[in-house]
């Protein structure tokens, strides 16, 4: 075996019982980190990545599409300058909007995907500049609100 293959195979034993959506999800995350991480890679860097809120210059997320551990895939939906948003791709009943699901990722946690939630995205901007427009905006309006004629979400405008 060679020194590539043996690397692969090391690493492909931490997915041992682990299920395909969860290695996926898994892989993505990996792709993402690497993504902000520098030439070479460092470890130290690496972990500092992963803990920290990082502040970025530079897209959120160039991927654009992960998978949900519920098997769904999740397609990129709109942005701004510090949040992406991600809708769910259903299986059963993909054309009615009511069931709608949307995710998000911040520039703060470019690695994290989260259920757009009024309260999950209050935790991700406290203390950091938006929170405050954010808040206000939540005051008038429902988080999963779209402007009729473009049908793009307004949380993307506050």
């Amino acid at each position: 075996m060679n020194d590539e293959k043996k690397l692969l195979y090391s690493i492909l034993k931490k997915f041992n019982g682990m299920g395909k959506i969860e290695a996926y999800d898994l892989i993505h995350k990996l792709e993402t980190l690497l993504f902000y991480t520098s030439n070479p890679i460092n470890e130290e860097e690496l972990k500092q990545i992963i803990v920290s809120n990082l502040s970025l210059n530079h897209e959120i997320d160039p991927f654009h599409f992960t998978m949900l551990p519920n098997g769904n895939s999740c397609e990129f939906d709109g942005f701004n300058e510090w949040l992406h948003i991600y809708k769910e791709n259903r299986r059963i009943f993909p054309n009615w909007s009511i069931l709608d699901t949307y995710y998000f990722k911040t520039k703060y946690a470019p690695i994290d995907l989260k259920k757009l939630t009024k309260k999950r995205l209050l935790m991700d901007l406290k203390g950091k500049p938006e929170e405050e427009k954010i808040i206000n905006f939540l005051k008038e309006y429902k988080i999963s609100k779209k402007d009729v004629i473009t049908n793009r979400l307004l949380i993307l405008e506050a």
